[in-house]
């Protein structure tokens, strides 16, 4: 119930409208808890400017960091940067850490840049990376709904795995913190040696549909369990989980 009254409060004042009053009142740099996040790109939705003002934006992944990733110095492994504000909490909150920022739409690199250059952060880089596997198309949801995958006659060299990236950036021990619309699927399919040195996930799941199979996000939850975690708390959709100690 909670829940539901917050998304509805949230869908009341996080709108285009709401957001353009706002940009325009801060001149596209707008205040986020101990950030300030340039909006300026036209390819940004004005409603972003509203849901950062009034800390809607990514709050359950905002709240777990504060929580549970706080004073960290190993590497962090972010997939879906977005504009880079997810990435520039995780990289103030952890300032000793190395931070290792991925984002699919190239247009965003230079966004996600210029807020870490604002917001004077020098312990994380972003770099242009697509989450997927040779052989399928991700299709993402609108609006956070359910995406799909399908088959594909298209072999594409430019899709990585969670494994591909590890050895590419020469990542070893890690932390990993997600939201990929639905491509975590693909994380999640790796096989379990590849989170060994990986002792937490900060994921937000959604369901996908896999040709005519429905994944849930409780099927989801059930691989996390597989690959050896325990889940610790959970806010809608958003897990944060903790490998089991052998």
């Amino acid at each position: 119930m909670l829940l539901k009254i917050k998304a509805l409060i949230a869908k009341i004042i996080v709108n285009d409208f709401t957001g353009k009053v706002i940009t325009t009142l801060f001149s596209n740099k707008i205040p986020f808890h101990n950030l300030t996040i340039n909006i300026s790109n036209p390819i940004i939705r004005k409603r972003i400017g509203a849901s950062l003002y009034f800390k809607t934006y990514e709050s359950a992944e905002v709240r777990f960091i504060s929580k549970y990733l706080q004073n960290f110095d190993g590497n962090i492994v972010e997939f879906g940067a977005s504009i880079g504000v997810v990435s520039s909490t995780l990289a103030k909150a952890n300032p000793k850490a190395k931070l290792f920022s991925f984002e699919a739409d190239s247009r965003f690199i230079p966004i996600i840049t210029n807020n870490f250059k604002i917001n004077k952060i020098d312990n994380a880089n972003c770099f242009n990376e697509i989450i997927g596997a040779s052989g399928y198309e991700f299709i993402p949801g609108k609006d956070n709904t359910m995406g799909k995958i399908s088959k594909s006659d298209v072999v594409s060299n430019s899709m990585n795995s969670l494994s591909t990236i590890l050895e590419k950036y020469k990542i070893q021990e890690y932390v990993l913190v997600s939201d990929i619309e639905g491509a975590e699927y693909f994380v999640l399919s790796e096989n379990e040696s590849v989170f060994e040195n990986c002792p937490m996930l900060i994921m937000e799941l959604h369901p996908i549909q896999i040709e005519d199979k429905l994944i849930s996000v409780e099927d989801l939850k059930v691989r996390i369990q597989e690959l050896g975690y325990s889940i610790v708390e959970q806010y809608g959709s958003n897990v944060v989980a903790k490998r089991k100690k052998q």
